[in-house]
């Protein structure tokens, strides 16, 4: 695994200098970031820390100048973790990790045995059933609380000490903080694993709450030709989702390697003598939003240059698709530059829409909206690819559907700005 990564490595280091909006390029850098030798960019096995180094490399390779002495700023978090065995059995039949049941990200560990009872959405909706059940022991018993993803009307239900959630459909996953000490563990699964009849449930949880954790945000920047005090900035996380247990990793191709890769890829092309920009322009990379914002949040406690600088913030989440078109958050805040980013769009026929949003604390944009600076988030539209936050938002089946056009209408916004 070591020589693979190696190798792609210095492959894409020594393409991210003859290129730039080059899919090749762009699809190696997700595929490099997706690698299980990534561990899912998260807090497990330094994933994120791995995944930090690999992209200051290219920053490198693109001479990206740094702020400081590294590339890196360095800041502590607080984050829960599953780094040992996450097991679940049903009647004694394994279940898989990730594909057919994930554990609340907030989970404390836990081995043990349970009897199992169920309630549905019949019982869990009436009153008289509720008072009844609030009666029973629930000192050894799992709850299976079977209700797909219909609401319940204020199910006032006393807490076992492991509560079961069947879902019809698929499974997301997130990242916490800290756990949640004295509550229910929770765990949730797909039909489809869940048997007919069940007698019983067996549970092993390692849980490892890491205070002080250190992680990096990334940032770099090109100095502009005639006005280099204003700034032009990109921006993107890097970080995903990490590992639960030792066998169930989260790629996060479309979320967000996408928006990475094509951090990366306008680094490169800024790069280039022939595109340097007036303003100068500034690439930053995000550790931390899957937990809450938390990179743009320090960032903009702690600016590298002062915000007040900034003429514009163009934010990347989710880009992999596009047939669509785009959604732009903050699309209906700043209307002179959503009609300038419409205009252009038009002229060079790029994408099918481009559709306005209002404010959203939904990715890393938010802190720097809050601090005065103008900024867009942008993420693409289309149901050719539908993974999120599971275990198969993976590089091999992402699309990048408009990614040339979407490269193509935001170096124009930026000329244009």
């Amino acid at each position: 695994m070591k020589t693979k990564v190696v190798f792609l490595w210095c492959l894409l280091l020594s393409t991210s200098l003859a290129y730039s909006q080059n899919l090749t390029y762009v699809k190696g850098i997700i595929d490099t970031l997706t690698m299980p030798g990534f561990y899912g960019r998260g807090y497990v096995n330094n994933g994120n820390k791995i995944a930090s180094e690999f992209i200051s490399k290219q920053l490198q390779k693109n001479n990206i100048q740094k702020f400081d002495t590294s590339y890196f700023q360095r800041f502590n978090i607080n984050v829960n973790t599953f780094p040992g065995k996450v097991e679940l059995k049903i009647n004694d039949t394994d279940i898989k990790p990730g594909l057919d049941f994930i554990v609340s990200p907030d989970a404390q560990s836990m081995n043990k045995t349970y009897k199992t009872l169920v309630l549905n959405e019949k019982t869990l909706n009436s009153p008289k059933q509720i008072k009844k059940f609030n009666k029973t022991n629930l000192l050894n018993i799992a709850l299976v609380i079977d209700t797909g993803f219909k609401d319940l009307k204020n199910p006032k239900i006393k807490k076992a000490p492991l509560v079961l959630f069947i879902r019809d459909h698929g499974l997301t996953w997130s990242v916490a903080q800290e756990q949640t000490e004295n509550k229910h563990d929770e765990i949730f699964i797909t039909r489809n694993a869940f048997p007919q009849e069940i007698k019983n449930v067996s549970v092993n949880i390692e849980a490892k709450q890491c205070y002080n954790y250190q992680t990096q945000n990334i940032a770099g920047y090109i100095p502009g030709i005639a006005f280099p005090d204003s700034f032009l900035v990109f921006t993107a996380h890097y970080d995903h989702l990490g590992m639960m247990g030792t066998k169930a990793y989260f790629p996060g191709a479309n979320d967000n390697a996408s928006g990475t890769a094509m951090v990366l890829d306008l680094a490169s092309f800024y790069s280039m003598p022939a595109n340097r920009s007036d303003y100068s322009v500034v690439f930053i990379l995000f550790t931390g939003e899957e937990a809450g914002l938390l990179g743009s949040e320090y960032f903009t406690e702690h600016p590298l240059f002062p915000l007040k600088k900034i003429k514009f913030l163009l934010n990347l989440d989710m880009i992999g698709t596009g047939s669509d078109g785009i959604k732009v958050v903050n699309g209906s805040i700043f209307k002179k530059e959503f009609e300038k980013l419409k205009q252009l769009n038009e002229e060079g026929k790029y994408l099918k829409s481009i559709n306005e949003r209002g404010e959203a604390a939904n990715s890393d944009h938010y802190f720097f909206y809050k601090k005065g600076v103008k900024c867009f988030f942008i993420y693409t539209l289309g149901n050719e690819y539908k993974e999120y936050h599971n275990v198969n938002d993976k590089s091999q089946g992402l699309p990048l559907t408009k990614y040339p056009e979407l490269f193509k209408l935001i170096t124009s916004f930026a000329r244009s700005l």
